[in-house]
């Protein structure tokens, strides 16, 4: 039998994925509308293909969420593993902005064609990411080298750690 602690997980898991269709369709639904109703059928070659591409990232960035909340059951239907908590940061948490985001622009873009620039921040922040994680630590570790020492303090240096090694060598 399963704990309350995952069925509450995978209850809150049902919530969270029903509330992010809804955001989807309500996205969705105001660029159709909007488009197509308010500004009589306006919409471009372009329009139709950023609005598929945004489309598409929705579902992709849906599906990774729905994967990660997905619970596993035993052979009694029991759960073995509730899902991930959707609420954590990580992968998840970017799969959610990715999602908001893209509501946003969808939403936004039946106003002004102006807000397709918005979806530069995705690679922009992925820079960034790239910039603080990877590259910035990379080039400030090649950069750090041993601080100079005159002859004193490197025979200092030198002395105190060959006493350390006999030291270790006495009591092996």
């Amino acid at each position: 039998m399963a704990k309350e602690g995952a069925k509450k997980r995978v209850e809150e898991n049902r919530k969270r994925l029903r509330n992010l269709r809804i955001a989807m369709a309500v996205g969705i639904a105001t660029n159709a509308i909007v488009r197509l109703v308010l500004r009589r059928g306006y919409a471009s070659t372009a329009h139709i293909i950023g609005f598929g591409a945004l489309l598409f990232l929705d579902l992709f960035s849906y599906s990774a969420i729905a994967k990660f909340a997905e619970p596993e059951y035993n052979d009694k239907g029991d759960i073995t593993y509730p899902g991930a908590d959707l609420s954590m940061g990580g992968m998840c948490g970017y799969w959610h902005d990715l999602l908001y985001i893209s509501i946003f622009v969808q939403v936004t873009s039946s106003l002004s064609s102006y807000f397709w620039y918005t979806l530069l921040v995705v690679p922009g922040f992925a820079l960034y990411m790239l910039y603080v994680k990877i590259l910035k630590p990379y080039w400030d570790s090649t950069r750090m080298e041993a601080p100079a020492m005159d002859e004193a303090t490197r025979k200092r240096l030198e002395r105190t750690q060959q006493r350390a090694e006999r030291r270790r060598m006495k009591w092996r």
